[in-house]
């Protein structure tokens, strides 16, 4: 969908403003705003803010290392609506820059403080100023080594001033798309924070258990890496490599050196010559890198003095020892001391450290394995990252166009081009849901969170864009559970009831506008889906919540196995459900009920496809 012009324009005389609207002006920001600086001398308010990427948040007093609580007397009192500007180092676009402050409290006398005419101009302003920021107008504005802009000079910064409704349907405008395109990003940072997720429990689990979910296992007298297969062996790494460290100093490093430098960052640096040739696995010996940074190479190279280099293999593939040291010895070793981090790796430390050694064609076929999961992992953080590059701009490019009237969004009600407003398809699915559910006596939460899956993955409502962890009791994502349960109450009235309190069991209290939302529901999921959701919903009201449970959890096994190009057989489902979902899976289930439960699914023609969503892996359950 895309806005449209003003009915006219003039030029507005100003490079970047290029032309505006025929009926606005053009003024000087002290027009609408003036410049404040008032001194909390005497501490007359101590709640502290802070300028940040998220707006003007709070910040507690003792917050900053070395500052005493008389050092804030020096610090300058801002008051709710101000704007707060932070107009120094501007080449790094990579700090905030401009934020409207929600609440008395005072900030950094480096920050430059204005005062709106009105409360309207104020959010218009910040607005106009964030659009300064995106598209980097400042940094052509400031002088100075350190390209700063002053008072007054921010004061002079040529205004666009449309009259007032029009800065309130602006205002307005941004404040709801902004949200929604925030809200969009957020989704995608979860989808890659649960994709890491993902990739280190596919690792963990390969180069701890294998990949043959039947194999016998033993104990491995490990506590802390537990039960292995029965046919490998274990080993202390004193006994499987050669530990030796660089001998470079960060000094050494050329930037168009020949060959590859390893220090103690995830960055490679360049040097002119090399002490190692071979394969190598290489790990920051002290430093932050600390049980974070892990190399692996095969060639020529050189390392810093302060990184420990594995190499000459014995029994084990490096390609296998950098996949296992770089998921489970931080986890193993590192999260065992009673410090957050640990400043060196000592050599005893590390040439104890225990390993799994599986045959050489076991860790071949592993490797294999960890290396196509890794590359479906990355390819769709990727698209997650790239969602998040074009929302962003997006957003800049929005917020640019509309304060400077490059569109007209007085109609306001027009909205960006997603296919629907999330929060509303939401709740109106979880309406749905609950309305015609909560007459069974056995619908609660539980319940309702495997219908509103499947409603995803079955039915292909995929707006409602959950990311859903194997959680012990089947496929789940608070987040969205909770989203839906709030669009519930907001649409129809209808309250989570607790009677237990805190733990116990949920159900739902229906409220006065029963069934009022069926029509825009229709509307918006068309007639098959409206149909499928129905049957969903109708399939599911005689399950008790263990049997819903069972059935959405073999369908989410079966779904992520088609999603990763395999067929799976009942059998393989069933383990892992088992074995591979979570720990009490095994004391709620018995094969041969799911097998009955599978068979139910058929009949009811719920089977998946491979296109539904696929479940993450939480990092409490690896």
């Amino acid at each position: 969908m895309s806005f449209p012009a003003y009915p006219s324009y003039q030029d507005s005389g100003i490079e970047w403003l290029a032309e505006v609207p025929s009926h606005w002006t053009v003024v000087q920001t002290k027009r609408e705003f003036r410049r404040l600086k008032v001194v909390n001398t005497g501490m007359i308010c101590e709640d502290r803010l802070a300028l940040t990427m998220k707006g003007v948040v709070p910040r507690d007093l003792d917050d900053l290392d070395g500052l005493q609580s008389n050092d804030y007397e020096g610090y300058q009192i801002f008051e709710a609506g101000d704007l707060a500007f932070k107009l120094i180092d501007l080449q790094n676009v990579k700090t905030s820059r401009v934020g409207m402050v929600p609440s008395r409290g005072i900030m950094s006398p480096a920050y430059i403080r204005l005062e709106p005419a009105n409360p309207d101009i104020a959010r218009f302003g910040f607005w106009y100023f964030m659009a300064l920021y995106w598209t980097q107008v400042f940094n052509n504005l400031g002088g100075g080594v350190r390209q700063t802009l002053g008072p007054e000079d921010l004061l002079t910064v040529p205004f666009p001033l449309p009259p007032r409704d029009e800065q309130v349907a602006i205002a307005t405008f941004l404040d709801r798309e902004t949200t929604k395109i925030d809200a969009l990003i957020e989704e995608q940072r979860r989808l890659i924070a649960l994709l890491k997720e993902k990739r280190q429990g596919v690792i963990s689990r390969a180069v701890t258990k294998g990949l043959d979910s039947h194999a016998p296992m033993k104990d491995s007298g490990i506590e802390w890496l537990g039960e292995v297969p029965t046919h490998w062996e274990v080993k202390r790494l004193r006994f499987i490599c050669h530990i030796g460290t660089g001998d470079a100093d960060t000094a050494d490093a050329v930037e168009d050196g020949l060959y590859p430098f390893f220090v103690r960052s995830p960055v490679i640096e360049r040097i002119g010559d090399f002490s190692h040739d071979c394969e190598a696995v290489l790990t920051a010996g002290d430093g932050a890198g600390v049980g974070k940074v892990y190399h692996y190479f095969t060639g020529k190279f050189r390392a810093h003095q302060r990184v420990y280099i594995f190499s000459r293999f014995s029994g084990v593939l490096g390609r296998f020892f950098y996949a296992y040291m770089s998921e489970m010895f931080a986890k193993a070793v590192l999260e065992g001391t009673a410090k957050s981090t640990v400043e060196s790796l000592r050599r005893p430390m590390i040439a104890d450290f225990w390993m799994t050694v599986p045959s050489d064609a076991e860790q071949a076929e592993i490797m294999g394995h960890i290396e196509a999961a890794s590359a479906r992992i990355d390819a769709l953080s990727n698209e997650a990252d790239a969602a998040i590059r074009l929302l962003n701009e997006r957003r800049a490019a929005l917020i640019s166009a509309a304060v400077t009237g490059k569109i007209d969004v007085r109609a306001s009600a027009k909205v960006l081009p997603f296919p629907i407003d999330r929060t509303r398809a939401r709740g109106l699915v979880a309406t749905e849901i609950i309305e015609r559910s909560a007459g069974q006596p056995t619908f609660g939460r539980v319940k309702f969170q495997k219908v509103a899956f499947l409603a995803e993955g079955h039915v292909g409502i995929s707006e409602l864009a959950g990311c859903y962890t194997r959680a012990a009791a089947g496929p789940f994502d608070s987040v969205l559970i909770e989203d839906m349960e709030r669009g519930a109450h907001s649409i129809a009235g209808i309250t989570v009831d607790q009677a237990g309190g805190t733990g116990s069991t949920v159900s739902y209290r229906l409220g006065q506008q029963r069934g009022a939302h069926r029509q825009e529901l229709a509307d918006w999921l068309g007639t098959d889906r409206s149909a499928k959701l129905g049957k969903l919903i109708a399939d599911f009201a005689g399950l008790t919540t263990n049997q819903a449970e069972a059935v959405a959890t073999l369908y989410g096994v079966w779904n992520d196995a088609l999603s990763e190009g395999t067929s799976p057989s009942d059998d393989e489902i069933i383990s892992g459900l088992l074995n591979d979902w979570h720990p009490e899976k095994r004391d709620k289930f018995r094969a041969s009920e799911l097998s009955e439960w599978l068979g139910w699914m058929r009949r009811h023609g719920i089977v998946p496809t491979g296109s539904g969503p696929t479940t993450m892996t939480g990092r409490l359950f690896v």
